[in-house]
């Protein structure tokens, strides 16, 4: 089955790639005196790979990747290579050990923060709460979301570098395209930003020798994320 799944996203690699190539050599071929131009196709559209993961950025949309992350779930596995490369591919292991933080809060934003009553891009927000006495690194997040409506499922999992958790302190984190301290980036071109269906959420944060903490939210439904 796994040979099957892998020549599958091989075959919908090639397809995507011959029909972007198809495009760029139409648009290189209209110009005055086509007929004897030579086509090329434009370094600045079709060919650019800004991760260098062997995909376009214009063909990652088509499949659903991040043109800026060359694993865009997280699995150690290049997205060229990964025959599914919105679903972790590796057995999660939740951290184990004494209760040294909580999720306090969580939010699936849908284009409003109804915390500060103003409209918002789609983002994840966690809340989470220090306990343990003393600060807290080396914390990773697994999230699925699925789509009851079509039956597809996506998993990423995110080492939250560069996140402390200090001692007794509540941070909010956010997965969303910002850059810059506690934001940690989504897949712009996943479900969260191009379905308009409800989706859950699931998520697990996980920090070495702690018990790892669970929650879980929906997104509403609503219209797909408009891109600035």
């Amino acid at each position: 089955m796994k040979e099957k799944g892998e020549t599958f996203h091989r075959l919908l690699i090639s397809l995507t790639l011959g029909v972007l190539v198809i495009m760029a050599i139409g648009v290189s071929g209209c110009g005055s005196g086509g007929q004897n131009q030579t086509p090329t196709a434009s370094p600045t559209s079709s060919n650019a790979d800004s991760d260098r993961d062997g995909i376009p950025d214009s063909a990652e949309r088509v499949l659903g990747t991040d043109p800026l992350n060359a694993d865009t779930d997280g699995d150690g596995i290049n997205d060229l290579q990964d025959n599914n490369p919105t679903l972790v591919d590796i057995q999660f292991q939740p951290s184990s050990g004494p209760v040294g933080f909580n999720i306090t809060n969580i939010l699936a934003q849908n284009n409003y923060d109804p915390v500060a009553k103003h409209d918002a891009p789609d983002h994840l927000e966690i809340e989470l709460q220090n306990t343990a006495g003393i600060n807290i690194t080396d914390l990773t997040a697994y999230y699925i979301i699925t789509d009851p409506t079509t039956n597809q499922e996506e998993s990423y999992l995110v080492p939250l570098t560069g996140l402390v958790l200090n001692a007794g302190a509540t941070k909010s984190i956010h997965f969303d395209q910002q850059s810059g301290v506690d934001h940690f980036r989504a897949n712009p071109n996943g479900m969260y930003y191009t379905s308009v269906d409800e989706l859950p959420f699931s998520v697990t944060i996980s920090a070495n020798g702690y018990q790892a903490q669970h929650a879980e939210v929906n997104k509403d439904a609503g219209t797909v994320e408009v891109p600035d």
